[in-house]
């Protein structure tokens, strides 16, 4: 094919149908082989929208047991988008990932942007898995604490970056603030909550990355809650501060507008002598 070829459009479609016609001339074969092609492709396309929207209807009744749905109808753009960017996943538990959000979308239409559905679209089951991974660390609304220079991270969290999921990789973010007057700081996580002890005022800084709105909107599609795993990761970096801080896995409740604590586990840089202390990696 030559560059004059490519010229106009009408050039482009003569060109390829010349071609196309000189190719099954010399190879009459060839035609069935590309319908057999065509064939398989579409049958596993068909395959995967099936099993997506399979999947999608199990998690509908779930959702609609616990939440009540949103106003409006499902555009029907948004759903040809979806469509084209989800029936090429065969892996099912990516698959569980496109249910999720079709549900999302189906119940509160508008909840899907665009963005998030391109994310969706990069994902192949390691990014999942970080994913599941950072998503499940982050501390409050959007903050992820995270070592300085610890290259165990670093990586994963560049690849996170590339994809929207994260900002800061790289460089010095940090979220500081301060104890109370009683010289608390707590994060609530569910029915437990990170706490921390020290002097009243004491100030506090932990280095870090900060979760995007794609993240934060995809960790609350896949229902991922930061726990206990979230707690020690933070705790960790709590106890390098400069100043002594007592920091705990605790139990809350509230009584007559006051936070009161039970704690659950109490963590240290370095294990008491005589006491035995569960090793965390």
């Amino acid at each position: 094919m030559t560059l004059a070829q490519f010229s106009s459009p009408d050039a482009i479609d003569q060109a390829l149908g010349v071609n196309a016609k000189a190719a099954v001339e010399n190879d009459p074969a060839i035609l069935g082989r590309a319908s057999a092609r065509l064939l398989s492709e579409a049958l596993q396309t068909q395959a995967n929208r099936e099993a997506i929207v399979i999947k999608a209807a199990t998690q509908l009744v779930e959702l609609a047991s616990q939440e009540e749905a949103g106003e409006g109808a499902l555009d029907e753009g948004w759903l040809l988008s979806f469509g084209a960017r989800a029936e090429r996943t065969t892996d099912p538990m990516l698959q569980n990932v496109w249910a999720a959000a079709l549900t999302a979308e189906i119940f509160q239409p508008g909840r899907i942007s665009p963005n998030l559905l391109d994310g969706l679209h990069r994902l192949g089951a390691r990014e999942l898995g970080l994913v599941n991974k950072y998503a499940g660390l982050i501390l409050g609304d959007e903050f992820i604490p995270i070592p300085p220079g610890d290259l165990r991270h670093l990586k994963a969290l560049f690849e996170l970056q590339a994809l929207g999921y994260v900002h800061g990789t790289g460089t010095r973010f940090s979220r500081e603030g301060q104890l109370d007057e009683s010289g608390l700081f707590w994060v609530v996580f569910g029915e437990e909550a990170l706490l921390v002890q020290g002097e009243p005022g004491a100030g506090w800084s932990l280095p870090g990355v900060f979760a995007s709105q794609a993240l934060q909107e995809l960790s609350k599609i896949l229902d991922i809650q930061p726990g206990r795993d979230a707690i020690i990761n933070a705790a960790k970096l709590f106890l390098d501060q400069p100043r002594q801080l007592k920091v705990m896995r605790a139990k809350w409740s509230r009584e007559d507008n006051r936070m009161r604590f039970e704690p659950i586990e109490i963590y240290h840089k370095t294990a008491p002598e005589g006491v035995e202390v569960e090793r965390v990696e």
